[in-house]
């Protein structure tokens, strides 16, 4: 019975103790898109590739285990994301994601109009991630909105 109440106890410190530090979880620094990569090119939908580049201002370590979303360019969705590799994030480190985005045909012709014809174009991404330190995992919200050149970009590709 002592071992039961030891192990209840030190079951809600420990939930009460991560649950305050996802309340401190600051949100990473987005740097910038590397490594764009064209995947398979259909009639229907098209894969591309690409690196996000962030910085964890967090002062300890996390795992992302999965995230997906969506994301635009200038209001117009451009496509399905999805990363479902483990990522070990440092702390106060740099980071890298590898994502893959699938698009329509016919959104990633709206929005080559769109990217031929601007300067700097807006992307939006909203999502939601798993992120964790050991073995507890919580679901945490994506939202990144940002002026990008669009020259930088089309100089990433690869």
């Amino acid at each position: 019975m002592r071992s039961q109440f030891l192990i209840i106890t030190v079951t809600i410190v420990f939930l009460i103790t991560g649950a305050h530090s996802c309340k401190s979880l600051k949100e990473p620094d987005f740097k910038e898109i590397e490594n764009i990569r064209l995947g398979s090119l259909g009639f229907n939908e098209s894969t591309l590739y690409m690196d996000l580049h962030y910085f964890n201002p967090n002062k300890f370590k996390l795992k992302l285990k999965y995230a997906a979303g969506d994301a635009w360019v200038d209001d117009k969705l451009l496509g399905h994301f999805i990363i479902d590799t483990l990522i070990k994030i440092p702390a106060r480190g740099d980071f890298r994601l590898p994502v893959t985005l699938q698009m329509s045909m016919k959104t990633l012709l709206q929005n080559s109009a769109t990217l031929m014809s601007s300067k700097e174009v807006t992307l939006r991404v909203e999502g939601n991630a798993k992120l964790g330190k050991g073995a507890i995992f919580i679901n945490y919200p994506i939202h990144y909105e940002g002026r990008q050149q669009v020259d930088s970009l089309m100089n990433r590709i690869k």
